[in-house]
């Protein structure tokens, strides 16, 4: 409670300090203000070439807050999948070259194999990320488009990425 009427009172402090500097201001800007012409009127100024219309892009907290989740479960991918690049001895032991070669004809799949594909998943998340970061920074509609495509096109690769290596 005291820090509240404390708060208060710097608050009110603060605006009768700046109401006296306005004050003092406006005094001392009188006599001046007598003395100079006055301006153009706005008709009246000339401007050369037609008005050139600036690119509209969308800011909206909604779309930063989106991309942000979106931006952490991919770290949490990519954490899941950096435990993936570690083997055990035990996934060595049961999933080594010679004896996934030979059990190939039931699907089995070499520790070295899945950690590679572990690893291209990484890089593709990455990519990922660092498109939804460009994103994340005001773009016009055509780049954002563009952007969201190659979102969209990275994440198809990621899906199929299993699928073409079974």
């Amino acid at each position: 409670m005291a820090l509240s009427l404390r708060f208060l009172a710097a608050c009110a402090a603060a605006v009768l300090v700046t109401a006296a500097v306005f004050a003092a201001e406006a005094t001392s800007a009188q006599p001046a203000a007598a003395t100079k012409p006055a301006a153009a009127p706005v008709s009246a100024v000339k401007t050369e070439g037609p008005t050139v219309a600036l690119p509209k892009f969308e800011v909206s907290a909604n779309r930063l807050r989106e991309i942000d989740l979106t931006i952490k479960k991919l770290e949490k991918l990519i954490a899941r999948e950096t435990k993936l690049l570690e083997k055990s001895a035990v996934d060595d032991t049961l999933n080594n070259e010679k004896v996934s070669k030979a059990a190939a004809l039931f699907g089995g799949k070499s520790t070295v194999q899945r950690a590679s594909v572990a690893a291209v998943r990484i890089e593709s998340m990455e990519k990922e990320i660092s498109l939804l970061e460009t994103l994340r920074t005001p773009l016009t509609n055509e780049d954002r488009a563009l952007m969201e495509k190659l979102v969209t096109d990275q994440r198809t690769y990621r899906r199929e990425l299993d699928i073409t290596l079974r």
